[in-house]
């Protein structure tokens, strides 16, 4: 989980802009941090708890020769973000791009281990607080001529995963706002989404090596993604690059959610008899032959 090392950079392409990144202090908001203001962009690093590592990731930036500040905000309490917002307005004058990634996934083994408590903090943080963010950003980046708001899904979000109901029903619920918000605000504001899929960030430090490796044989990429990949979509949308994209998500999982690693599935092809039309009529019998025919 150390610091990528950032290539030297000269085509910037958030000079001028101004950018809000929710949970920013570590993992996937700590990387976009640190490229978007190697980038050019003036960064507010916001931050829940560690003041200290918003601290450094502020001064990374500005050794990059871009601005920023460190802002305490818990992105779940709806009276935490006028601050965040005024703050940046006081320090740059402007927002441009407000950036989604804060969250919180509570891990609970069973349905019944889930509280109202945790319920709710998990959608505050998700799915609630996001929102009301961005109601408060939307006239500044309109006074701007436009901007771009990004959103952060999860690819388990994509199938009815058996665990954690709160966590992937909140992504869920995100998979439905930046759209309806991306129609909404067209043409003057952009919104996409973000799809990481497995990373290797503190959500799943407490996993164990052999977790970790089967989460990456699971894989096509045969690896799990680092912040960076994360990003580096993060700053295509951010940026002119992407210009004509609203209402779209952009998937960094490795191939996750869309195809199956070849060392998964052949294996069990191979075992399979080769052949068309080589049906064992003794392993199976005639009236077994006979279904499987059905409709070829």
């Amino acid at each position: 989980m150390s610091d990528e090392i950032l290539k030297p950079v000269h085509d910037r392409k958030l000079v001028g802009k101004t950018v809000i990144i929710t949970g920013a202090s570590r993992g996937m908001g700590r990387a976009s941090a640190l490229l978007f203001g190697q980038h050019g962009a003036d960064v507010v690093v916001n931050y829940q708890k560690d003041k200290e590592a918003a601290d450094q990731v502020v001064e990374k930036i500005k050794a990059f020769g871009s601005k920023a500040i460190a802002v305490q905000a818990d992105v779940g309490k709806l009276s935490d973000l006028p601050n965040l917002v005024n703050t940046c307005l006081d320090t740059f004058g402007k927002i441009d791009i407000l950036y989604h990634n804060a969250a919180i996934h509570w891990v609970c083994s069973e349905i019944q281990d889930i509280t109202e408590e945790i319920w709710d903090a998990t959608y505050n943080s998700i799915i609630k607080g996001p929102f009301f963010l961005t109601q408060l950003v939307i006239p500044h980046i309109l006074k701007q001529g436009g901007g771009n708001i990004i959103f952060t899904s999860t690819s388990s979000a994509g199938t009815a995963t058996p665990t954690d109901p709160h966590y992937m029903t909140a992504k869920n619920a995100v998979n439905a706002l930046y759209r309806v918000l991306a129609g909404y605000l067209s043409p003057e504001i952009r919104v996409n989404c973000i799809v990481p899929g497995f990373v290797m960030t503190d959500m799943f430090r407490h996993h164990s090596p052999e977790m970790w490796g089967n989460m990456a044989a699971s894989v096509p990429m045969n690896r799990m993604a680092t912040p960076m990949d994360v990003a580096k979509a993060a700053l295509f949308l951010a940026s002119d690059d992407s210009s004509y994209l609203t209402g779209e998500s952009i998937s960094v999982d490795g191939g996750r959610s869309s195809a199956i690693p070849r060392r998964v599935i052949l294996p069990g092809v191979k075992m399979m008899k080769q052949g068309l039309g080589t049906y064992d009529k003794k392993a199976y019998g005639e009236d077994a032959i006979k279904t499987m025919d059905v409709g070829l």
